[in-house]
C-alpha cells in the first residue's frame, strides 16, 4: 500500500515499500505545482536493493470528453501494434505490424485513425510509439487548450498508447470508460517481464532502466497547459 509522506498546500509525496526479497527497496512519487505555469511536475524516485534492469513506464492517463479531444502526438520513428490482440474479439488493431502514421492503423476493415478520440467504434487499443520525441500534445477543441505531457526521451525513447474507448465489458470499466493512456517507457509493451521479441524486432533493445543498489534514481515527468 502507498502511504503519505510529505503533503504541503503544493506538494504531495507518497511512498510504497517492497517485500524484502525483491529488488527494489521503494518508490517514491511526488507531485508537485510550478508556481510559475500552468503545470504539475510529477517525478518517482526508485531505491534498489541490488543492481537489476528492469522495464519501467509512467501512466498518466487522459480524459476524452463526449465533445472529442485531437492526438496531435509527438514526432515520432514508427507506431508498433501489440503482439497479440489486447482484448480478443474486441481490440481492431492488427496485431504485431508497424505502421507510418496514427491516422493509418490497419485493421481488418481498412484503416483506423487513432488521432481523433473517442472512436466510433468499441475498442481497446495498445500501441507503442517508438522514438517518439516530447511533448506528447492533445488537443481540447471546445476548451481552447492543449495539454502537453513532458519527459526526458533520452531515458524513456518510447511512448505506449492505451485508447480505452469502452471495449471493456467487465468490471470495474464496465464499458464505460473512454480514456487515453500516455506511457513514457522504456520497455517492450508491459511484457518485459513476461516475453522478448525476437533479436531483429525493432523494439528488442527496449529492456528497461538500469538500477543500483543504494543509490536512488529519479525519473520526472511534467503536465501543462496552454491556450490556443
Amino acid at each position: 500500500m502507498w502511504r503519505l509522506v510529505e503533503k504541503t498546500a503544493d506538494r504531495l509525496t507518497l511512498r510504497i515499500d517492497y517485500p524484502s526479497e525483491e529488488a527494489i527497496e521503494s518508490l517514491e512519487r511526488t507531485i508537485e505545482v510550478d508556481p510559475e505555469a500552468p503545470a504539475l511536475i510529477v517525478s518517482l524516485t526508485v531505491h534498489a536493493r541490488r543492481d537489476v534492469v528492469l522495464p519501467f513506464a509512467l501512466h498518466p492517463t487522459f480524459a476524452i470528453p463526449d465533445e472529442g479531444v485531437e492526438v496531435l502526438a509527438c514526432p515520432y520513428q514508427m507506431v508498433h501494434s501489440y503482439p497479440v490482440s489486447p482484448e480478443s474479439g474486441i481490440s481492431r488493431s492488427l496485431p504485431n505490424h508497424a505502421f507510418a502514421s496514427l491516422k493509418e492503423i490497419a485493421t481488418a476493415t481498412g484503416p483506423m485513425d487513432v488521432t481523433r478520440l473517442p472512436l466510433l467504434d468499441k475498442t481497446e487499443e495498445l500501441l507503442q510509439i517508438a522514438g517518439c520525441r516530447p511533448p506528447f500534445v492533445l488537443r481540447y477543441s471546445t476548451q481552447q487548450a492543449d495539454v502537453l505531457l513532458d519527459w526526458n526521451p533520452e531515458e524513456l525513447p518510447d511512448a505506449l498508447l492505451w485508447i480505452s474507448n469502452g471495449g471493456r465489458a467487465y468490471e470495474p470499466w464496465s464499458g464505460r470508460n473512454v480514456a487515453l493512456g500516455v506511457e513514457p517507457a522504456q520497455s517492450f509493451f508491459d511484457l518485459g517481464r513476461v516475453v522478448m521479441p525476437p533479436a531483429d524486432h525493432p523494439l528488442a533493445g527496449r529492456t528497461g532502466l538500469a538500477f543500483r543498489a543504494g543509490v536512488s534514481r529519479t525519473v520526472s515527468y511534467r503536465l501543462s497547459a496552454r491556450s490556443v
